[in-house]
């Protein structure tokens, strides 16, 4: 048989392919599938999970391994490695033996990308106020004044000083509780200018809303979603803040909250033509419509670095404050946050101020012909006496007096900033403060306590604290400026140096504060606030942004701060009680067994604080009612007013009389209010607001002409600032 020729030319190799092609892709798919087979046979027979492997097998193990580590106290000696070479070698880069010498440079990080990768735009988060606090009191305010009556009278020539109560000292300041006319307005935003007349004043309930708005965290979240975007603004990728809302609620139990929105008061705008977005919520200090009343506000005395400026919100976050007629502010307008802040801006203007320190003679010639010498010093110059009027600074906030030295030398009141001799001053808040007290006279020597500051090229002698002299030469109580930071701690922009080199760098938070004058007495409130930022990504192209819904909105709207406390509301009215003597007691008739109360409320004839007194007994009430008096036997002086508090108890004597052999019993009083609390007063807690409004009880017999007090200050005349020479 003759064997088949093999040809292996392209043909016959193409015609081998085309016969036999789909035989050898199943012979290879078959052989496949018998390795896998045989694969799966080997894994069940050769591979499968030992008893020792199982997890019961594996939990007995680690059982019995800690047996043996419990049982055994000390490890044995053989179990511990030994240092080698390899640890020797090591040791010295272990990163605490490592040493870098000061000032290298740090070394590159390899890990990190050459180029910052960018990314599309996300929406930050708005971070709300934080440690939302509420604080009330009563205030003694001025009455708004009508813009259209007509302001800016001068004092009559030859006004006289204002009368003096009995005991007060010649020349001492006089408190501000006296009936009459009111002294003129204090000057500040949107106040009227001086001399006007406040005919009537008003006292008020009030809470004061503080909290910290978290501007450093605000910026960090900016940074966060804006900083490595492909697409940057300098003006949106700033956080602005913009309107905010004050919400109230009435606290009584068992009732449900029910929020409220307040009317904001006092708001400054910051608002430009140039600035994107809707008006601010209030225009500010002025009257919404043309007729209303202008209310008078007070000077901000807090550093511009704890507050919103316009370069980082269209409104100021602060309000402005209603003036007092009473008494200062006090610390209760600012969160307990910034007092530390303040303390430590206040050493570093002038280093050891805020401790404490013994007080140095200053000698006044000295200072005259060297000032240089008592640069950043402080001190006291004793025996001088304030003279000629006083000169407003206005650009600087202050007020420069002429003042007179024991020893003849004699420092004039020169403009501050251009003068190059010193020049004494009170910060203009305080200045006010003392005005309405009747100031310094030039009649009274005093002591006064300075701080050096420098203003432009004047050496400026800051004056802290009064301490006035009496007639036996004898210092009494001083009296001190409850602000004593550096005159130019706010004076210029968040963020700038100062004038006198204090680096007013903005603080981690911003103050957040709300007055809120419409509260009833005997109630109690809760608080809570949210505002809106400007939106960085609104009207974007939705190619910048990872969130084409996060271009949509003017405004981000924040969450609810937390809710205050409930804080209540005093009672405008109070009780207070004095020791008397026993000449009065017989002038009065009072008999064994009764006691005198006075009565502190609100003046029918301006509005202002004054006096009643009452002659009662335990279990009498509390009422100032004229039918009361007889012929010649005054239950009552002063005007009628009912209050419904039942004498309940007392304890100690009134009678200030005898020589007692021990500590006398102090005097106090427990009253019965007509919602069923309980009202405490002591002689003690007493003294303070019987001396202030002392003037104001009428003396002598009751009626028409003894219910007058003695005449006080003149109408629109300031005796501190504007005393004819």
């Amino acid at each position: 048989m003759k064997a088949p020729a093999l040809k292996f030319d392209k043909t016959a190799i193409l015609d081998f392919l085309l016969n036999h092609c789909e035989k050898i892709v199943v012979g290879l798919v078959a052989l496949g599938g018998l390795l896998l087979l045989w694969g799966g046979a080997d894994a069940v027979r050769l591979r499968s999970v030992r008893d020792s492997q199982t997890p019961q097998a594996i939990d007995a193990l680690s059982a019995n391994a800690g047996r043996h580590i419990d049982a055994q106290a000390k490890p044995p000696a053989e179990t511990f490695l030994k240092g080698g070479k390899l640890a020797a070698e090591i040791d010295p880069w272990r990163p605490q033996q490592v040493k870098i010498a000061a000032g290298s440079a740090a070394p590159p990080v390899l890990d990190r990308p050459l180029f910052q990768e960018l990314s599309t735009r996300t929406k930050p988060d708005v971070l709300p106020i934080e440690d939302l606090r509420a604080v009330s009191g009563i205030a003694v305010l001025p009455e708004p004044v009508d813009p259209n009556a007509a302001v800016g009278m001068a004092p009559p020539p030859g006004a006289a000083p204002p009368a003096e109560r009995p005991g007060q000292r010649p020349g001492q300041p006089r408190r501000t509780g006296r009936r009459g006319p009111e002294p003129p307005p204090l000057p500040g935003p949107g106040a009227l200018p001086a001399f006007a007349t406040v005919p009537r004043a008003r006292i008020v309930p009030y809470v004061v809303v503080t909290g910290l708005v978290p501007v450093a965290k605000q910026r960090e979240e900016f940074d966060r979603c804006l900083a490595a975007a492909g697409f940057r603004d300098p003006e949106r990728d700033v956080p602005r803040w913009g309107q905010y809302l004050v919400e109230r609620t009435a606290v009584a139990p068992g009732a449900a909250e029910r929020w409220e929105r307040m009317k904001l008061k006092n708001v400054d705008s910051f608002a430009q033509a140039g600035n994107r977005g809707p008006a601010p919520m209030n225009p500010g200090a002025a009257p919404a419509n043309p007729g209303d009343a202008t209310e008078l506000l007070q000077a901000e005395v807090l550093p511009q670095a704890f507050l919103m400026t316009a370069a980082e919100s269209d409104i100021g976050y602060s309000a402005a404050l209603p003036q007092r007629l009473d008494d200062a502010w006090g610390a209760a307008t600012i969160h307990p946050w910034f007092v530390p802040q303040l303390k430590r801006l206040l050493e570093e203007a002038a280093p050891g101020l805020a401790a404490d320190r013994p007080e140095v003679d200053i000698d006044a010639k000295k200072l005259q012909e060297t000032p240089g010498e008592f640069e950043a010093a402080s001190g006291t110059l004793k025996g001088v006496t304030f003279a000629g009027e006083p000169q407003p600074q206005p650009e600087t906030g202050i007020v420069a007096f002429e003042v007179e030295a024991a020893d003849g030398v004699t420092f004039a009141a020169e403009t501050v900033g251009t003068a190059t001799a010193p020049v004494f001053v009170i910060a203009a808040p305080w200045a006010r403060t003392l005005a309405l007290d009747g100031g310094p006279s030039a009649d009274v020597k005093c002591n006064i306590r300075i701080r050096m500051e420098t203003i432009g090229q004047t050496p400026v002698a800051r004056i802290l604290g009064i301490r006035y002299l009496g007639e036996d030469g004898q210092p009494g109580e001083e009296v001190a400026d409850p602000s004593p930071f550096p005159l130019n701690a706010g004076a210029t922009p968040v963020g700038g140096p100062s004038r006198d080199g204090i680096a007013a760098e903005g603080a981690e938070y911003r103050l957040f504060r709300f007055v809120d004058t419409s509260v009833k007495p005997g109630q109690q409130y809760r608080y809570r606030v949210k505002f809106a930022l400007r939106n960085p990504n609104f009207g974007l192209d939705r190619q910048h942004l990872a969130d084409p819904s996060s271009a949509k909105g003017e405004l981000l709207v924040s969450k609810e701060s937390n809710a205050t406390a409930p804080v209540g509301i005093p009672d405008p009215t109070s009780i207070v009680v004095r020791p008397i003597s026993k000449d009065e007691i017989k002038q009065r008739k009072m008999k064994p067994g009764s006691v005198e109360i006075m009565v502190m409320a609100a003046s029918g004839e301006n509005g202002n604080y004054s006096l009643r007194s009452l002659v009662t007994e335990p279990g009498g009430l509390a009422n100032v009612d004229s039918s009361l008096n007889k012929p010649g036997d005054a239950r009552t002086r002063g005007e009628n007013i009912t209050t419904d508090r039942v004498l309940i108890d007392l304890r100690g004597r009134q009678d200030e009389g005898g020589k007692p052999a021990g500590p006398a019993e102090p005097f106090e009083m427990l009253f019965l209010k007509p919602d069923g609390t309980f009202e405490f007063v002591s002689a003690a807690d007493s003294q303070e607001p019987f001396d202030r409004y002392a003037a104001t009880l009428p003396s002598g017999e009751a009626g028409p002409k003894g219910d007058r007090p003695q005449p006080g200050v003149t109408p629109g005349f300031n005796p501190f600032e504007n005393q004819p020479r």
